[in-house]
C-alpha cells in the first residue's frame, strides 16, 4: 500500500500517519450508525475498464478486530486504502463513525496507520519517532512526555528511547511503529501487512502482541494480510476477498468449518474436495464408487454434482483391523508421501479407485517411518463431511 501523504506544508513523507486535525469533519447527511464504526455503502473502485472493487457493502463493528484476507489483486488493499483516504471510491459512499467521510481528506478521518516498511524517520531516534505526531499536534513537552512512556510501555520498549532505527532489529522498529500509530488514541486503526518483513517466529510473537493490544485499547483495527494463519489467529471477523468482491465473511470458525464455496474451501486452510453426485439426504456417490457419508445434502437435488468438503486433521487412521464407527467413513489406500512438518504429519494417501486424500495427524515416530506404498485404512465423521453450497 503506498503512503497516504499528508497535507500539512512541509512535513515529511516518511512520517505519513493519518491524524485528525480538529476531529473527524462531519460531512452533511451523516447518518446514526451506533455500533458501527466504518460503513461501506455501495462502494466500488474501477480504474478505466478495470474493476479493483465492484459494488461493496461492508460493515466494521467498533471495537472489532477485522482481517481483510485474500490473494493478490483480491481488493483487500483497495478496502484499506479507501478507508484511509488514499483513494477515492468511484461509487458509493463511506461513513466512519456515523458520518460520510467519502470526500474528506485523509489527515481529517481520525485514522491512525501501520506499514509493512515501519515508514520511521531514520534521523530521529525513538523517543522522537514515537512523539511527532503528538507534536505537530501541539501537545505541551510534559503531556508528550508521558504518552509517549505509555506507548512505549504497551510495546515493551521503554528503555529504547535513545536508540536510532538503525539501531533495533525489524521487529522492534515494528513496535516503534505501533507504539507511534496508538501514541495519539486513534478511533480506527489501519494495519497494511505489519509482519509481512519478518520472520516466522517474530510473526508469531508479534501477533500475540498485536491481539494483546487490541484486547487492551478496545479499539477498531482493520488488517490487511495474505497469510490465512494470521488471519485467522488474530481476527474477530475475517473477510476474504476474491476478484474484488468479498466471497465470505465471518468468524475464523466459520470460514474454516462452514465455507460458502469451493474457493474458501480452498483458499482457507488445507481441504479435500472429493467430488460425486447426491444419491440420499445423507450419502453423496464418488465416480469410482464410493459411498460417502455427509452432514447433509439440504438443497441439493438428488442425481446433482456437488463437491464435499473433509479437512485432513479430522481424518483418523484405524489400527490393525479395527472397523470404523457407526456414521463414519472408511477407505483403504496407499501411502504416496509422508511429510514431517514439526508436530504434524501430512500423507498423502491414494484411495483404491485412484482417488487422493490428505490426512493430518500428530507426528509420532511411527508415522514418520511408514513408508511409501504402506496400506491404510482412514475413518472419518459424516458430521465432517461438509457439503458445499453452490
Amino acid at each position: 500500500m503506498a503512503h497516504v501523504l499528508l497535507e500539512n506544508e512541509g512535513l515529511p513523507s516518511a512520517g505519513a500517519e493519518l491524524r485528525s486535525a480538529a476531529g473527524t469533519r462531519a460531512a452533511s447527511g451523516a447518518t446514526n450508525m451506533k455500533g458501527n464504526m466504518i460503513v461501506f455503502e455501495g462502494v466500488g473502485k474501477t480504474y478505466g475498464n478495470s474493476i479493483a472493487l465492484h459494488n461493496t457493502d461492508l460493515t466494521v463493528r467498533e471495537g472489532e478486530f477485522l482481517s481483510l484476507l485474500g490473494p493478490s489483486g483480491s481488493g483487500k488493499s483497495t478496502i484499506l486504502n479507501i478507508i484511509a483516504g488514499a483513494i477515492a471510491p468511484t461509487s458509493g459512499r463511506i461513513l466512519l463513525n456515523g458520518n460520510d467521510v467519502s470526500t474528506v481528506p485523509p489527515r481529517e478521518r481520525g485514522l491512525g496507520m501501520v506499514f509493512q516498511n515501519y515508514a520511521l524517520l531514520p534521523h530521529l531516534n525513538v523517543f522522537d519517532n514515537v512523539a511527532f505526531p503528538l507534536r505537530i499536534r501541539g501537545l505541551g513537552k510534559e503531556e508528550v512526555a508521558k504518552r509517549v512512556r505509555n506507548a512505549l510501555e504497551r510495546v515493551g520498549l521503554v528503555g529504547y528511547e535513545h536508540r536510532k532505527p538503525r539501531e533495533m532489529s525489524g521487529g522492534q522498529q515494528q513496535r516503534v511503529g505501533i507504539a507511534r500509530c496508538i501514541v495519539y488514541s486513534p478511533s480506527v486503526i489501519l494495519m497494511d501487512e505489519p509482519l509481512g518483513a519478518l520472520d516466522k517466529k517474530l510473526r508469531d510473537q508479534l501477533q500475540g502482541e498485536i491481539k494483546r493490544l487490541h484486547k487492551d485499547l478496545g479499539t477498531t483495527l482493520v488488517y490487511v494480510t495474505h497469510d490465512q494463519e494470521e488471519a485467522l489467529n488474530l481476527s474477530d471477523r475475517v473477510c476474504l476477498m476474491n476478484g474484488g468482491r468479498i466471497a465470505q465473511i465471518g468468524t475464523p470458525d466459520e470460514l474454516y468449518f462452514e465455507p460458502v464455496n469451493e474457493f474458501v474451501a480452498d483458499f482457507v486452510g488445507e481441504s479435500n474436495l472429493i467430488e460425486g453426485t447426491v444419491t440420499a439426504k445423507d450419502t453423496v456417490t464418488t465416480p469410482d464408487g464410493f459411498v460417502l457419508k455427509v452432514r447433509s445434502t439440504e438443497g441439493h437435488a438428488e442425481d446433482s454434482r456437488v463437491k464435499v468438503l473433509v479437512r485432513p486433521e479430522k481424518i483418523a487412521a484405524l489400527d490393525g483391523d479395527a472397523a470404523a464407527a457407526a456414521g463414519q467413513n472408511a477407505c483403504t489406500g496407499k501411502i504416496a508421501q509422508t511429510s514431517f512438518v514439526g508436530g504434524m504429519t501430512r500423507i498423502e494417501l491414494i484411495r483404491e479407485g485412484g482417488a487422493p486424500l490428505l490426512v493430518k495427524t500428530i507426528s509420532s515416530r511411527a508415522a514418520e517411518r511408514m513408508p511409501s506404498g504402506h496400506r491404510m485404512t482412514v475413518s472419518w465423521s459424516a458430521n465432517d463431511s461438509v457439503v458445499l453450497k453452490r
